[in-house]
């Protein structure tokens, strides 16, 4: 009779489990195929009118109110980036060199990448500035931070190639940029030379266009290496040293560092510690602080002395007695 009962038991569980699932199933389909509005953010991204700039305060993303269902909404949430706002201006009209965005503009240009409908958006107007479009080359400048593995080195500064671009805008902003940046990049734990792919920074992309959206950045990174030169002469630059004048030591010793095949493959040539003329004149203390000017890619480690004494021979005058 037990036994009986504890049967009795785990079926009704088994029951009740059953008929929990089935109704927490039905509650979540529900849920799911319910429609709701929610406040989305799309990005935004405006064309210039061909020959012309714009200028004005523009946002990179709309809330956009949509109204979706739950499958819609998680949809979205995992495939965001493929949501857009894009307005061509060229199919707007031009009153006093400027150009006012609607709302009815945002709205019909939304694209959405579910079959959702957008409601509301938010900014709904945005006025924008037209000027006449200038062009004006400008060097590329590489932001990147390259950490290389312990023991490695980086040799020399990274290039990028192109390493010009021309910028095309508004004249009153285009006169403000001397240079244009690559997007942020930090490389960790570098350790053999590199040839990467960057984009371009998309500052000010919506009022500037650019000839090239990327470039290749190249950076020497090798095992590192030192060596020692020993008997580096000391030079007077922009002079000769006076004949009363002496200084001491008259030779130095460095070390220098560089990657391996670098300081294999490079004839290094005799070094000259150098000293200004101006400088050795005009001192002092008694202490003069040398230069060493070293070939690209190789760094200065030490070098001793790291001074050298100077001082000024005077030529005693005779008294005469009377």
């Amino acid at each position: 009779m037990k036994k009986i009962k504890a049967k009795l038991t785990q079926e009704n569980i088994k029951g009740i489990l059953f008929a929990f699932l089935i109704s927490f199933s039905i509650w979540v389909y529900s849920l799911m195929n319910s429609q709701y509005n929610f406040y989305f953010k799309v990005p935004l991204k405006i064309i210039a009118p061909e020959k012309f700039s714009i200028s004005g305060r523009i946002p990179e993303e709309l809330d956009v109110l949509i109204s979706a269902t739950g499958w819609q909404i998680l949809n979205l949430s995992f495939l965001p980036k493929t949501s857009n706002c894009t307005i061509n201006l060229n199919q707007n009209e031009i009153v006093n060199n400027k150009i006012i965005l609607t709302k009815n503009d945002f709205l019909k240009n939304i694209q959405l990448s579910v079959n959702a409908q957008a409601l509301d958006v938010n900014p709904s107007t945005i006025t924008l500035d037209v000027g006449t479009i200038v062009e004006k080359v400008v060097p590329i400048v590489a932001d990147v931070i390259i950490h290389p593995r312990e023991n490695f080195i980086l040799i020399g500064k990274p290039i990028v190639k192109p390493d010009l671009v021309v910028i095309r805008g508004r004249k009153e902003l285009i006169d403000q940029i001397d240079v244009w940046k690559t997007k942020r990049v930090a490389l960790e734990d570098v350790f053999e030379p590199l040839r990467i792919e960057i984009p371009l920074s998309d500052t000010l992309r919506s009022q500037i266009s650019l000839s090239t959206e990327k470039v290749t950045l190249l950076a020497d990174v090798d095992l590192q290496a030192e060596k020692e030169i020993l008997d580096i002469p000391i030079s007077i630059e922009g002079g000769s040293l006076p004949s009363e004048h002496i200084i001491e030591p008259k030779l130095l010793r460095a070390v220098i560092r560089t990657g391996i095949n670098k300081l294999i493959q490079t004839d290094i040539p005799t070094l000259e510690a150098k000293v200004s003329y101006q400088e050795l004149i005009s001192d002092t203390t008694g202490i003069i602080t040398p230069r060493i000017t070293l070939p690209d890619g190789f760094y200065l480690v030490s070098l001793n002395p790291p001074f050298v004494y100077h001082w000024k021979r005077i030529k005693a005058k005779m008294i005469s007695q009377r």
